[in-house]
């Protein structure tokens, strides 16, 4: 675990005070990231307009094929932005969303911090979960003022559990990075986080984290660099537990979904809203609608362009009530149309190849498997979840990118960056 000294803070930082300044407005942004949204905007542009003005300042470095990534996520939401299927919405809110995103990202990959510093940051990340957690908690449980558990500033129960999945995937990196460690104080501590952490997802009752967090625990045991039988044991034990809150003593997420099955709604009538979703791409199919304008479109918009097309439309067979498509693959085909759909496809397989390509070089050593895995626990999320949600915006964006940026930034670093050799 790094440790901080008054001490040492004086001595690193006293001749680079913007870079504490930097790290400053980060950790501040990290801790209200989860729990309060004005802070955390505050924060967040403090630790953007002060990393910027410093890494301008820094020796220009090579560009590289996440550089360009990066630009063509901002360029396909610009495009949308200025070619919408109809103008006046909120395609710029949409952008500013997505600029904002990305840059921080972006901006995280090009950071000089040092591993100790990384380090920090991460556990910083997941620690500072807690509060808002505990407080979700507590409303839910306690003071029944919530009926479902939130994360304060995330909001709405399955975009917290998102949140929570990908930390709990941290917290386990974290833990699996511990184990060889001679610290078993901070091994019994991360354990109980990570048991915490994947409690609340449970509780949290959203199907679709529920599935991939266990998947998620799953593989990183497997790809932990635990001994063979030490594998083994934790595998099994899981194994055990999940069958239990499955089959046994079936927990309140499994009893909702039987309960849907019961009712022959499966999905959640989001088969509805994905059908809808296809419907309003054909509105614009190269470039979309623009972000955040699908609450602009109305069932009359669905039902013409179904009958232009001389089919029956169906009126029961189509929901927009929802905010969003509850799928980040077609969010994208809608907001951003074919474009926008190929270049986040492109993101994702690269960061895929980029997580392969790190764990062959580096599966043996601890502090880089920390950031590897913790880059793995975000993109298992936004692709798994993906399916039956919008993972990649607002605050689970954020944090996505956060854990993506410091594993691209310890590969920046050690000069692997190349994705084929």
């Amino acid at each position: 675990m790094p440790t901080f000294s008054l001490a040492s803070i004086k001595k690193i930082y006293f001749k680079n005070k913007l870079k504490f300044l930097e790290l400053g407005f980060l950790s501040l942004f990290l801790a209200f990231l989860p729990s309060l949204e004005a802070p955390k905007n505050i924060f967040l542009a403090g630790y953007l307009i002060t990393a910027l003005y410093r890494q301008s300042q820094l020796p220009p470095s090579k560009w590289t094929i996440w550089d360009w990534v990066f630009l063509s996520l901002i360029f396909s939401s610009f495009l949308s932005a200025l070619f919408p299927f109809m103008a006046g919405g909120s395609e710029w809110k949409g952008f500013r969303g997505m600029l904002l995103w990305i840059t921080f990202g972006w901006t995280l990959f090009r950071t000089d911090y040092n591993e100790k510093e990384k380090k920090y940051l991460f556990i910083f990340a997941i620690l500072m979960t807690i509060p808002p957690l505990l407080w979700g908690l507590t409303q839910l449980l306690i003071l029944f003022t919530k009926d479902s558990l939130q994360l304060h500033s995330v909001g709405h129960v399955n975009h917290s559990a998102i949140y929570l999945c990908m930390v709990a995937g941290a917290a386990l990196s974290l833990l699996l990075s511990q184990l060889q460690s001679t610290h078993k104080k901070y091994i019994f501590i991360t354990s109980l986080l990570f048991i915490f952490l994947i409690s609340s997802v449970i509780i949290s009752q959203s199907r679709g984290a529920f599935g991939i967090v266990f998947l998620l625990a799953f593989a990183l045991f497997l790809l932990s660099k635990l001994p063979i039988k030490i594998k083994t044991i934790y595998v099994v034990l899981l194994s055990i537990f999940l069958i239990n809150i499955v089959f046994i003593k079936p927990a309140p997420v499994i009893e909702k979904q039987i309960t849907n099955q019961n009712n022959h709604d499966i999905l959640s009538q989001r088969d509805k809203v994905w059908r809808s979703a296809l419907e309003v791409a054909r509105l614009n199919p190269l470039l979309g609608i623009g972000g955040g304008n699908w609450k602009q479109i109305n069932i009359d918009q669905l039902k013409s362009s179904v009958e232009s097309r001389g089919e029956k439309f169906v009126t029961e067979d189509f929901a927009l009530q929802w905010g969003h498509p509850h799928n980040i693959y077609l969010s994208n085909l809608v907001d951003r149309g074919i474009l926008g759909l190929i270049i986040f496809l492109s993101f994702m397989f690269i960061w895929l190849i980029t997580l392969i390509n790190s764990y062959k070089k580096f599966n043996q050593d601890s502090k880089a498997l920390l950031f590897i895995m913790g880059s793995f626990s975000a993109w298992t999320t936004i692709f798994g979840i993906g399916f039956v949600n919008t993972t990649f915006h607002h605050e689970n964006a954020l944090l996505a990118l956060f854990f993506l940026g410091l594993h691209l930034s310890y590969l920046r670093q050690k000069n692997q960056l190349k994705l084929f050799s």
